[in-house]
């Protein structure tokens, strides 16, 4: 019979092989040194690393052949877990913030699960931030990527050691992690043709210049070939984040006759800047947006909100789908329609 402190003991040197696997000392399908040097390195006796290494087999993390020695072995499948408490990683400053995360704990607590908010990182990799989680036992996790970047082979090797991921608003997690967005093609394409119907012909477009960012580039493309390729009339710099009222006013200011009939804008800042824009400057211009925001009803912006209550039930249904089917999961993109509001009658 195993004493608790003996169960321990195999567990931290299994954990201390996992931060070596997830920090890329070991390599998959490279074999690992013998028991006898890898004792000698974990300062442990060769009957505990057996016991340790018996553990990350059962985890199929590892491969121990006769006569040959031991092998890491990474999968790209779901892994059966504690569904209790699910982890939320987003940006707190984001003004869906609060709806989106009112809508994830009720969903949350409908299905039986509490919910852990962490908010994005900062100074530390998001990769490492998720293995902090695992390593306290939390394997099942959403993440509002926003702008941060990702690391494919750290999201990879936290696959392989168990962790079950969904992302939200961006696709970066493919292969690894189910994405659950808004169909932003659908959005523009809605968007577009029911000013085209409303009488516009002159439609612009104003969003931010970040390309590496899924919703902004998507929302553009989409924009750029519905209009076969016209120019954009309004890119955003990103610095602009907290005073992006004043650049926009200022921006449209000097554009005198230019502005375009009718303005989609990438998303709500932009949308609330440039609808703002139009009213001190008094234009005739027709501002639609992709996502709602408070002011636009009564500047009778058109908005395509998204449904956020979808997205935190695929969001969920992703996880729960990552914990049951096992090795046969394979991660996969999830849209999700929105619905258009404010539309004038003619």
């Amino acid at each position: 019979m195993i004493c608790m402190s003996e169960e321990n003991l195999y567990i931290n040197v299994k954990n201390r092989i996992c931060d070596a696997i997830f920090n890329g000392i070991y390599q998959e399908g490279e074999r690992i040194p013998a028991e006898r040097i890898l004792a000698e390195e974990l300062d442990v006796s060769r009957v505990t690393l057996r016991k340790s290494l018996e553990l990350l087999e059962q985890d199929n993390l590892v491969i121990r052949e006769v006569g040959s020695g031991t092998r890491i072995c990474f999968h790209n499948y779901g892994t059966a877990s504690n569904m209790d408490m699910i982890v939320l990683i987003a940006p707190a400053k984001n003004p869906f913030f609060s709806e989106f995360i009112a809508h994830f704990q009720m969903y949350a607590e409908q299905e039986g699960s509490m919910l852990l908010y962490v908010e994005k990182p900062h100074r530390e990799s998001l990769e490492n931030c998720l293995y902090r989680l695992y390593k306290r036992g939390l394997q099942n996790v959403a993440v509002w990527l926003e702008d941060l970047p990702v690391d494919v082979e750290k999201l990879k090797r936290l696959r392989a050691l168990g962790m079950n991921m969904v992302f939200f608003d961006t696709d970066k997690g493919i292969p690894y992690a189910d994405c659950v967005a808004l169909d932003n093609d659908k959005a523009i394409q809605v968007i577009y043709h029911t000013l085209k119907e409303l009488g516009y012909s002159d439609i612009g477009y104003a969003g931010w210049d970040r390309k590496d960012i899924y919703s902004i580039s998507r929302r553009e493309k989409a924009y750029l070939k519905e209009s076969g390729g016209q120019k954009v009339f309004l890119h955003l710099p990103w610095k602009y984040q907290k005073t992006g009222s004043r650049f926009i006013l200022d921006y449209m200011k000097s554009c005198g006759d230019k502005i375009p009939q009718a303005v989609i804008c990438g998303d709500r800042e932009n949308g609330a800047a440039v609808s703002d824009a139009v009213r001190r400057l008094k234009l005739r211009v027709q501002v639609a947006a992709v996502d709602d925001f408070p002011e636009a009803g009564r500047r009778h912006v058109i908005t395509y909100a998204q449904n956020l209550k979808e997205s935190v039930r695929q969001i969920y249904n992703c996880l729960q789908a990552q914990n049951q089917k096992g090795m046969e999961w394979a991660a996969d993109m999830y849209l999700v329609d929105g619905t258009l509001a404010g539309v004038p009658k003619i």
